[in-house]
């Protein structure tokens, strides 16, 4: 039974935690990789040892790539929580890839788990247990770590938000000075991944929406977030969030 979410991305079958982490790694990279082999392929590659029949598995092609830049692959997927490692035709019957196991992934076959296990011991994933030779310093990173390394903060705790402005911000568009900020910090707020009831996406209104609507719209969706009656207003219930989080309210 999968505990993760499974998806098909570029043609592969993989789970949305693999995804992300792949497409953090390409982030770090500013390249795109080349997927040879994904996740949930039970039996596809007999090579892979059964690596891949479960979840949090990836191979990347890098064939054509020069050495140094195979090994900034393995880099970037162990920066972001890989047990990768870099593959070549001398180690076996395969040609050069990067071969990818996601730490803590709910879905890991059995063999992923032995290879994950093996990294922490800074082995080599393979039958003969031998020394890493990947880059160190990431043996015990996970996507849920690194994720959490790159969360900014929260704006300071004595942040101060007027609920003048917010009843301003539900009824006018154009707001500037300190009640305009504020109208800034609210969805700011929202959006930061500590709180997650918006998108960066929505921290300004799309075209030809305007600004008092976009600002109750986003309103009801804090309210949906954190279950709180539907009103498309900044009441005490949002209030009271955002004073949990270390900011002060005032009239």
């Amino acid at each position: 039974m999968s505990h993760e979410v499974r998806v098909t991305w570029r043609g592969k079958s993989m789970n949305k935690r693999t995804v992300a982490m792949v497409e953090a790694a390409e982030k770090l990279l500013h390249s795109r990789m080349a997927i040879l082999q994904g996740s949930y392929n039970k039996g596809g590659v007999g090579a892979s040892a059964g690596t891949h029949d479960g979840g949090g598995a990836v191979d990347i092609d890098v064939r054509r790539l020069a050495p140094a830049s195979r090994v900034a692959v393995v880099k970037a997927l162990r920066q972001v929580g890989f047990a990768a490692w870099l593959r070549t035709p001398s180690q076996g019957s395969w040609p050069f890839h990067v071969h990818a196991i996601a730490v803590a992934d709910k879905d890991l076959s059995a063999s992923a788990a032995r290879q994950v296990a093996d990294y922490h011991q800074k082995r080599n994933g393979l039958k003969n247990r031998g020394k890493d030779d990947g880059p160190p310093g990431y043996y015990w990173m996970t996507w849920e770590l690194y994720q959490k390394s790159r969360t900014p903060p929260l704006p300071e705790p004595d942040s101060i938000i007027s609920l003048a402005a917010m009843r301003y911000a539900a009824t006018h568009d154009v707001m500037t000075g300190a009640w305009g900020a504020d109208r800034l910090k609210v969805l700011a707020w929202a959006a930061h991944p500590k709180v997650g009831a918006l998108v960066n996406a929505e921290l300004a209104p799309p075209r030809g929406v305007a600004w008092h609507v976009h600002f109750r719209r986003m309103m009801r969706k804090i309210e949906a977030h954190y279950q709180l009656r539907n009103t498309g207003q900044f009441d005490p219930g949002v209030a009271a969030q955002m004073k949990r989080f270390g900011y002060k309210i005032v009239a």
